[in-house]
């Protein structure tokens, strides 16, 4: 079938961002939509499970997700496909049944404006030889006519190169036929993205972003073998328009977050996103009963975060009952709850304070996802027995840090049980001080469950300042992944560990480090701290004057 190049827009390419549902750790299918919004997602591909398409139950549940959120479902995803075999199986029922399934997908598409259908390829399903694509082609052809009438396009996707799509093609002779295109299938198969988008050209209906590893599916974007930049300048070279659907892995939302904003970094065109920056602030200021002057000064200084501790944390802990109205108070004032304030000694040199803490941070993780956030941020303390803030010689010994490794095992396994992120806030003065040991600890702790503060002002001490600049820009690039929540302060002379001042009232270069939250990081709200609330508009001027 002759090729239909899309021709080049006269209008700057803008590619909607859509998000697998089964990206999103959530509930239901309502809980995954309204995160998807939050995230700055424009629509939610589904995948339809064993059963979905013989009852009307989901698709009401989809319906309902659609109206509250106003979010696109771009495509529909017959996932059973290739477990159970498809369209170009040799066995004629599990044909048929295949061939079922796209008819009834296809009044699913009526009711949820869907227009594509995704029908893959692998496993058992898999065009393993030419015999298979010709009966996927004689099986498409009726199957096609009945998308075309309907405005649907029914996409392959699977392990054929670009000339086997395109045999595919030639048999069906439809132009309700097409390619979802997925980077990493590509790679992980020996060929190069880019090389096959340009073979394909106008075949390419939808495209999956997700990276290549060792072992499919586990990779966060950008840490792989994927060449993005080069699939990005391709799909501009064949006018590709349309739909970048995230199919990263599985994640609580806060890291489908920084996923997201990877993505935007190296697709520019990428359409939406949230606004940058958002600032926000601890709410150490507030005591119980306060939320409603916590939502005040919030308005007032055009906040969109909070960083929840201590009294009006504590209170809603000890009076679970408190948490879903003050939650709701703090959202229809458009006010998001970044992550809660955990912040406890794991190390302390009392036992029983040991143990108390350790539980503290447990409940704050059992808890964190009925604040409307994954993560539970805390420093990992110190042996000094008059501060846990202040240093101590024993930070350094083996047995201390077997104590936080011990503390960090239990709390990394509620964090798994509770679905939620256990942020550690590394500091000079602290047993977690350095970027070797952060290196150490997620070698020992894989688990994408522990993750990291990002506050570079910590890791300054007097010693480093000559290379601070250097040296932050080196543990931005290193930990850019690793990172669910953003603090603003700065460094004086001293270094970290001594005295922490106010955003732009130290030594700390500050510009390349919002140039990177800008660029790479636009997901994270950004925490002032360590500054009275009578300063916070200054604070926001300045960190304003220096982005712009």
């Amino acid at each position: 079938m002759p090729e239909a190049r899309r021709p080049r827009m006269s209008e700057p390419l803008r590619w909607p961002a859509g998000v697998l549902n089964s990206v999103i750790l959530a509930a239901d299918d309502a809980s995954t939509f309204a995160h998807a919004r939050r995230l700055g997602f424009a629509g939610v591909d589904v995948d339809l499970r064993p059963g979905d398409l013989d009852s009307r139950e989901r698709l009401h549940r989809l319906r309902a997700a659609q109206a509250a959120t106003g979010l696109a479902i771009p495509s529909l995803v017959l996932g059973e496909h290739s477990a159970r075999g498809g369209l170009g199986d040799a066995d004629p029922t599990i044909a048929a049944l295949a061939g079922r399934d796209v008819l009834l997908a296809l009044d699913w598409a009526a009711e949820l404006a869907a227009d594509v259908i995704l029908v893959p390829f692998f496993a058992r399903g898999d065009l393993a030889d030419d015999e298979a694509i010709d009966r996927a082609a004689a099986a498409f052809r009726p199957l096609c006519e009945r998308a075309a009438e309907r405005g649907v396009t029914l996409c392959y996707e699977g392990t054929l190169p670009a000339d086997g799509v395109r045999r595919l093609a030639d048999g069906i002779e439809s132009p309700a036929f097409g390619c979802y295109f997925d980077l990493a299938n590509a790679t992980r198969i020996g060929l190069d993205g880019a090389t096959e988008i340009r073979a394909l050209g106008s075949l390419v209906r939808r495209v999956h972003v997700k990276d290549a590893g060792a072992q499919p599916g586990r990779i966060r974007p950008g840490r792989g073998l994927v060449d993005f930049e080069e699939c990005a300048e391709a799909l501009r070279e064949i006018g590709y328009d349309d739909w970048l659907v995230l199919e990263t892995p599985p994640s609580l939302p806060e890291l489908v977050g920084r996923d997201l904003s990877f993505v935007r970094s190296v697709f520019p065109e990428l359409d939406g996103g949230s606004a940058w920056p958002r600032f926000g602030m601890f709410t150490y200021d507030f005591g119980r009963g306060e939320s409603a002057a916590l939502v005040e000064t919030c308005r007032l200084y055009g906040l969109e975060a909070v960083q929840l501790g201590r009294d009006l944390l504590d209170e809603c802990l000890e009076s679970p009952d408190l948490i879903e109205p003050f939650v709701s108070l703090l959202t229809e004032n458009g006010i998001e709850i970044a992550a809660l304030a955990g912040y406890r000694n794991l190390v302390a040199p009392d036992p029983a304070v040991r143990r108390e803490n350790i539980d503290y941070i447990a409940r704050c993780l059992e808890h964190a996802t009925r604040f409307g956030t994954s993560v539970v941020a805390t420093e990992t303390g110190t042996r000094n027995p008059a501060s846990d803030w202040l240093h101590s010689p024993e930070n350094r010994s083996a047995a201390t840090w077997a104590l936080l490794c011990e503390a960090l095992e239990e709390l990394v396994s509620v964090a798994e049980r509770h679905c939620a992120l256990l942020a550690l806030e590394a500091t000079v003065s602290n047993v977690l001080a350095t970027e070797s040991q952060i290196e150490e600890l997620f070698e020992r702790f894989p688990s994408p469950n522990l993750q990291l503060v990002l506050d570079p002002y910590n890791y300054v001490s007097r010693h480093l300042l000559p290379a601070q600049k250097r040296i932050t820009a080196a543990f931005l690039d290193r930990c850019e992944h690793r990172f669910v929540l953003a603090h603003l302060k700065d460094v004086r002379l001293e270094g970290a560990g001594v005295t922490t001042p106010e955003f732009g009232t130290g030594s700390f270069e500050q510009r390349p480090y919002l140039e990177f939250l800008r660029e790479r990081r636009p997901d994270l709200p950004l925490i002032l701290e360590h500054l009275p609330l009578h300063h916070v508009p200054t604070a926001v001027g300045r960190a304003r004057d220096l982005s712009s």
